[in-house]
């Protein structure tokens, strides 16, 4: 992977500035969204819960992309004195970002297969000293598959010709990343997905026909609308990040195979691009389309403070003391805006 890596930003360097530039922009973009993520979610009590806790840890893995990934990334490609460090540097950030995306998508995944598949036992399966292991857990994984490299890898040489052991020891760390990291957490998440869909739609199928007022069939619809609003953004996240992040793990091992050569500079810099620029996506999709998100910008753009207090009433009759000053009590609120959804679309 570092070879490749390696390869593939070697042929860049200050020939297209125009390229850079478009790096340092997106950069510049990452930081403010993810930032503004973070601000929200730590200034708006409303937002801290279970969910959202996986989603700020995602914005400050995204944030590091913009803060490190990319910078190391030009300057891989701009400089002359200490390139090998700094080129694998860059491949440790960019191997970081791949594996702390996936799995923080993976988590948010499971969080809500469980909260729409078991809602009556959502509360005690998913508690929030859980969660803070949950994201613990994915940032010891991350950071563990991406700084195993050092064990065979040795940084003053990384832009050279790779020793035969060194080639297998890459193949087989390839192989792990594809299949752990990648393809094994992709099938699970479709299943789940398909499964979430399914169960939904009966959700809302049998809301229609079952013979409420219209007021109360209201009220019936609004909770597996909005569930199915968030699973549907987090879907498009896993969608993107496939179509992102796919072609990186084929190429690592064309590399292998001698085809890595014969793809043009102008492809790897675009799928390049396109990969980065997931870290400035998924806080996008879920800022603007995850309604607690949305609303918290709104008022921030609109310099309205936490205005919408019926919404913050709400949460904290549901949560029982969902508004206390422990970040882990404010957590124990399973999403913010709703309650447990049946299988017969009722909340529990």
């Amino acid at each position: 992977m570092n070879d490749t890596i390696a390869n593939s930003t070697e042929s860049h360097g200050l020939q297209n500035p125009a390229l850079d530039g478009a790096f340092i922009v997106l950069s510049i973009f990452i930081l403010i969204i993810n930032s503004i993520v973070i601000y929200l979610f730590f200034s708006r009590e409303y937002l801290q819960t279970k969910t959202n806790s996986l989603l700020v840890s995602l914005a400050v893995s995204d944030l590091m992309v913009g803060l490190l990934g990319i910078p190391l990334n030009i300057a891989c490609n701009a400089v002359t004195v200490y390139r090998d460090q700094v080129c694998y540097a860059a491949a440790l950030t960019y191997r970081l970002q791949a594996v702390s995306e996936m799995a923080h998508i993976f988590v948010t995944t499971i969080e809500r297969y469980i909260y729409v598949m078991y809602p009556m036992k959502y509360i005690r399966i998913v508690t929030a000293p859980r969660i803070l292991k949950v994201m613990g857990s994915v940032w010891c994984f991350s950071i563990f598959v991406a700084f195993i490299q050092f064990a065979w890898n040795n940084p003053n040489e990384i832009l050279g010709m790779p020793t035969p052991t060194r080639m297998v020891y890459d193949a087989v760390y390839n192989i792990f990343g594809a299949l752990v990291c990648f393809l094994l957490p992709l099938i699970v998440m479709i299943i789940s997905y398909s499964r979430l869909f399914v169960v939904i739609h009966r959700q809302i199928k049998e809301i229609h026909l079952q013979n409420y007022p219209r007021s109360g069939s209201g009220s019936q619809r609004a909770p597996v609308a909005t569930e199915a609003r968030a699973i549907s953004i987090f879907a498009l996240m896993l969608s993107i990040f496939t179509l992102a992040w796919s072609s990186w793990y084929i190429m690592s091992f064309s590399f292998f195979f001698g085809f890595y050569q014969h793809l043009s500079d102008h492809l790897l810099d675009f799928l390049d691009f396109f990969r980065f620029s997931v870290a400035f996506i998924n806080p996008i999709l879920y800022t603007f389309l995850k309604r607690d998100f949305a609303r918290a910008f709104k008022s921030l753009v609109m310099r309205e403070g936490v205005r919408p207090r019926e919404f913050v009433t709400s949460t904290r009759l549901k949560s029982r003391g969902f508004a206390s000053t422990s970040m882990q009590t404010r957590m124990s609120n399973s999403y913010g805006d709703e309650n447990p959804i049946t299988a017969n679309g009722n909340t529990a």
